[in-house]
């Protein structure tokens, strides 16, 4: 279309400047330039021309494609022109055929129904691009199904495989007191204990078919005068005129207070004068002092009746000369609803000079509950932390074999009881956990007969919990410790050849460097334990596999060929399911990259047991994170 307004304009064009030319005069054009404008805005002409070869030659001739009349915009034809003539002369031109496949100033031609990869329908929309069909990504409202009370999946089903036990989304609900079985495992109401507190000290109170107890706590009661604090609220018959009348003259009344020691004694109302017209209280007595018996030696009017029952009020009910003696009481100060729930359980406090607490660093502190254990940060430890039911945040521990890689070196000296104290302590808080596997690799190690010659010893195999720690029980911090050859490059190598995909070097050709003539290495590395030929960790199938390497030297290999840290990298991606961790002092030793690349982390090496313990604790940490994805 474009090229016809060309021509149009080329031929306009001479028509101008021939005009201007002439006086304006267009009979000055000659015949030929007028019938060759003609021609041009003439309808094409329908039946081809002879072939273009005949007429001019090839770089003459230019074709081009233009709509068709009356300029439908999906129906072209192809002129021909002979470009080599002024003005340009058509040649040939060809039938009207439908040369686009759709209308380009028609964007959107239809929507319509699709299913995408996944399986999912959808809908996409049918364009025209520039004169061609094209279709948009097939879009769909369907998701993974999430529980959420809709059919995201979009297969008719709601929130299938996706339900609590108690056939609701979330998780599964706390047990509360309310005569229900809230978390759905057939009980209701069980282990429910909550902490509670009156003016008068604390308790703590069960749960019954749905209602809580009375608070074990003393109750206050409403002030009388009888010279104790009835109301607990720290002061004695207050706001009360305790001034006897006439009727109360004579009438005993229960008091534990000055002076009496112990026990329960009574007081009364006297008259101070004949007329009684002026009364007051007396002091507590024992009862024999207002009833003497026969023998008047027998009666202590400062000892009272023994009441067996000793109470958190600084007094000594039972006359034993102890005051608030061993009174326990049962305390929980986490949120409601969490006690007795994973690893929250309630504490102790006892009774000090009227109040309730626990002793802190040898020192009693009030309201202090002892033994007590609150909800923690959940980690990975297969334990509830956060007492909200669910373990792990809810997931299952995944199978996993670790392997534990020792640098046994002279220069480890410090470090090693470090080591071991916090693999100890990490170790036992997974005791519970059947999915785990353990084992130990040492080197080197000096043997302690023959030549001085070290070697690398598989310890431990992975085993479960139990024989792992009375292995790591029975290791020697000092024993074999004067060594020098790291060969904790081999340690790793030898460690994953039976469970990588790439082996840069075969088993089957390597030979320890100390087992070569003198004029060879002469490394003093001889043989492994068990030799080089048996030496292999045994990795169970199908779990996932940690490699924890202690060492604070750089990597090195003894084997002859000697394995580089290139070549130890490759061998490690190549291991399915397996990440390495080390423990080093300088990141340009490479350990740091060997870690990244299994999806690992590096740690300072430190001689600090806690430092080390709460490392670990990472590492288990992540690996249940992992297992979430």
């Amino acid at each position: 279309m474009k090229n016809i307004f060309a021509l149009v304009f080329v031929a306009v064009f001479v028509l101008s400047c021939a005009e201007q030319e002439q006086g304006g005069n267009l009979n000055h054009f000659t015949p030929d330039i007028v019938d060759t404008i003609a021609d041009i805005l003439q309808p094409p002409i329908i039946n081809p021309l002879p072939p273009i070869s005949t007429l001019v030659p090839d770089e003459c001739t230019e074709c081009k494609w233009y709509f068709c009349p009356p300029l439908n915009e999906v129906w072209q034809q192809e002129i021909c022109m002979n470009i080599c003539v002024y003005p340009p002369t058509v040649i040939s031109e060809s039938g009207c055929v439908e040369h686009l496949e759709c209308n380009p100033l028609q964007l959107l031609i239809e929507t319509i129904e699709c299913t995408t990869d996944e399986g999912y329908p959808g809908t996409q929309d049918k364009l025209c691009n520039k004169g061609r069909i094209q279709y948009t990504n097939c879009e769909t409202e369907c998701t993974e199904e999430s529980c959420n009370y809709y059919d995201d999946d979009c297969d008719g089903l709601i929130d299938e495989e996706q339900l609590n036990i108690c056939g609701d989304c979330g998780i599964v609900p706390p047990e509360v007191c309310d005569n229900i079985d809230n978390n759905c495992n057939g009980d209701t109401d069980e282990d429910l204990i909550r902490t509670c507190a009156t003016a008068c000290g604390t308790g703590y109170e069960l749960c019954d078919s749905g209602n809580w107890s009375i608070c074990s706590a003393p109750q206050p009661s409403d002030e009388i005068c009888d010279g104790l604090d009835n109301d607990c609220d720290g002061q004695i018959d207050e706001e009360l005129e305790c001034i006897c009348t006439v009727q109360d003259v004579g009438v005993l009344f229960p008091c534990r207070e000055e002076p009496l020691l112990c026990g329960e004694g009574f007081k009364t109302c006297e008259c101070l004068d004949d007329a009684c017209t002026d009364i007051a209280v007396t002091s507590c007595y024992a009862l024999c002092h207002w009833f003497p018996p026969a023998d008047p030696s027998t009666c202590d009017p400062l000892v009272g009746q023994i009441i067996e029952q000793e109470e958190c009020n600084n007094f000594d009910e039972n006359c034993n000369q102890l005051i608030d003696e061993d009174l326990l009481a049962s305390c929980y100060s986490g949120p409601p609803g969490t006690l007795m729930q994973g690893i929250c359980i309630p504490g102790t406090m006892t009774c000090e000079a009227g109040e309730w607490g626990s002793y802190y660093n040898e020192q009693f502190t009030p309201s202090y509950c002892d033994g007590e254990i609150t909800p923690q940060e959940e980690i990975c430890n297969g334990l509830d932390d956060n007492c909200d039911g669910e373990t792990d945040y809810g997931e299952e521990m995944k199978e996993t074999d670790i392997l534990f890689v020792i640098d046994w070196s002279g220069s480890m000296n410090d470090e090693i009881t470090a080591v071991l104290t916090a693999l100890n302590q990490f170790a036992q808080n997974y005791s519970d956990e059947d999915v785990l596997k353990w084992g130990v690799v040492r080197g080197p190690l000096r043997y302690t007969v023959g030549p001085p010659h070290e070697h690398l010893e598989l310890t431990h195999n992975l085993s479960g919990f139990s024989d792992f720690l009375s292995t790591m029980s029975n290791l020697s911090v000092v024993a074999g410790m004067n060594t020098t050859m790291e060969m904790l490059i081999d340690a790793v190598y030898l460690a994953i050849y039976n469970i990588t995909s790439t082996l840069p070097v075969p088993i089957e050709d390597l030979l320890w460097k100390g087992t070569l003539s003198s004029s060879g290495y002469g490394s003093g590395v001889k043989e492994s334990v068990p030799p080089l030929k048996d030496f292999k960790i045994n990795w169970r199938p199908d779990v996932d596999r940690v490699i924890i390497v202690f060492s604070d030297e750089r990597p090195q290999s003894y084997l002859h060929p000697p394995i580089s840290v290139n070549q130890l990298e490759a061998a490690l991606v190549a291991t399915p399911r397996l990440k390495l961790y080390t423990f080093s002092q300088y990141s340009f030793w490479s350990w740091d990259e060997l870690a990244i690349a299994t999806g690992g982390k590096d740690f300072q090496l430190t001689n600090n047991p806690t430092e080390m313990y709460n490392s670990l604790m990472e590492i288990l940490d992540e690996i249940c994170k992992d297992g979430q994805e």
